[in-house]
């Protein structure tokens, strides 16, 4: 039974690696640990209520972990927010580099702007930052 076990545990995996966000990996780490269990007791029964029991553990105790990592994302694009910053380059498909907080971001905006200018930061929209020119 120690193999089902396995086998369910990388099936629960792979799709922890295709699907995005904390979705089965409770699961994958409920069957390596129902592996050990099944090692001691045989009745195939109770190790599926064992994986059962230990997969909402695992969701109860880690959900209020999960929470806080999210809610700390929003307060990073809160806090950036309203900053200015000044443009340092401008790359060959037109969007803007920005240096903020330690890395280098890509901006764009409607109005033009040039290397040296202050931008105030308006939203995140994906992987870009959504600038005003400060006057």
């Amino acid at each position: 039974m120690e193999i089902v076990w396995l086998v369910g545990a990388i099936i629960f995996a792979v799709i922890e690696f295709i699907v995005p966000g904390l979705i089965s990996i409770w699961f994958a780490i409920s069957a390596v640990i129902t592996i050990f269990f099944s090692m001691i007791v045989e009745k195939v029964l109770y190790q599926g209520y064992f994986f059962v029991v230990v997969s909402v553990l695992l969701l109860l105790i880690t959900r209020n972990y999960c929470k806080k990592i999210r809610s700390q994302k929003n307060d990073k694009v809160d806090r950036i927010t309203g900053t200015v910053v000044e443009i340092k380059e401008i790359d060959e498909r037109g969007n803007y580099i920005i240096y903020l907080d330690g890395k280098h971001w890509l901006g764009k905006s409607e109005t033009l702007l040039n290397v040296g200018d202050k931008a105030k930061i308006l939203k995140i929209e994906g992987i870009k930052l959504v600038l005003e020119k400060e006057n």
